[in-house]
Order: C-alpha cells, then sequence, then structure tokens
C-alpha cells in the first residue's frame, strides 16, 4: 500500500508543479486538460458509421522558464496528460491512429508563447 500511496503523492506533486507553472499572475488555473480535449473535438475526423479518429500526438510548447522547471518531469507529466485524453476518449467513443503521446517542449522557433501553445496530429502506428 505504501508504494501505492508514494506513486499517488508524486503524480499529485507533478500536476500541482505543472498547474502552478501554467497559472498567470492572478488568473485563474489554466486547465490544460480541457484544452487537449477541445483538440480533439475540434480535430476529430469521422472515418466511418460509429468511427471517429481524433488526435493523439501532442506537443505542449511551455516558456523557457516552465519547461526548464519540469524539464526532470517532462515524460511524468506528458504521461499523465495522455492518460486523461486516452479517458476522455473513451467517454466519447473517440479512435487513435495510434498510441496516445503528450510531450513538453521548450519554445520552438524563437517564439516563445505567453504561457503555452498545444500542437496536435493524427499519427498513425509505425
Amino acid at each position: 500500500m505504501s508504494i501505492l500511496r508514494d506513486v499517488e503523492n508524486r503524480m499529485e506533486r507533478l500536476s500541482n508543479t505543472l498547474w502552478g507553472l501554467l497559472r498567470r499572475g492572478g488568473e485563474e488555473q489554466v486547465e490544460v486538460v480541457d484544452m487537449l480535449r477541445r483538440e480533439c473535438e475540434a480535430n476529430a475526423v469521422i472515418v466511418g458509421r460509429g468511427r471517429t479518429v481524433v488526435p493523439n500526438s501532442f506537443v505542449l510548447e511551455l516558456t523557457r522558464d516552465s519547461y526548464d522547471r519540469l524539464a526532470q518531469e517532462a515524460g511524468a507529466v506528458g504521461e499523465r496528460l495522455a492518460s486523461e485524453v486516452r479517458r476522455h476518449a473513451a467517454e466519447r467513443h473517440f479512435s487513435f491512429a495510434g498510441p496516445v503521446a503528450v510531450r513538453l517542449h521548450p519554445p520552438r522557433d524563437g517564439q516563445e508563447p505567453r504561457r503555452y501553445r498545444l500542437h496536435s496530429s493524427i499519427t498513425p502506428r509505425p
């Protein structure tokens, strides 16, 4: 039981760290999970009766400072977010073309986002 409790505590710390880094000033906490869900909804492709394919590959671009703080835990945070995407897809009966992955990245192209930027794509299994 203590192993499960330790894992749960670590995941809670990771979530709190992510939310704290993405929060801006006095604004309300950013709901990254909701943003990922909306991305699925907005980019859903109906491929047949009862089959809707949604993005499975996500890149969450963070500010340089936020990325530097999360770099050590980027894999665990990405997996936690991917788990939330899979849960949402199961509830909505969505399908994926390949495995779900959420990767955290520093700013690209020298253009730092104000808080974060999300990119998604439908990436087939290799």
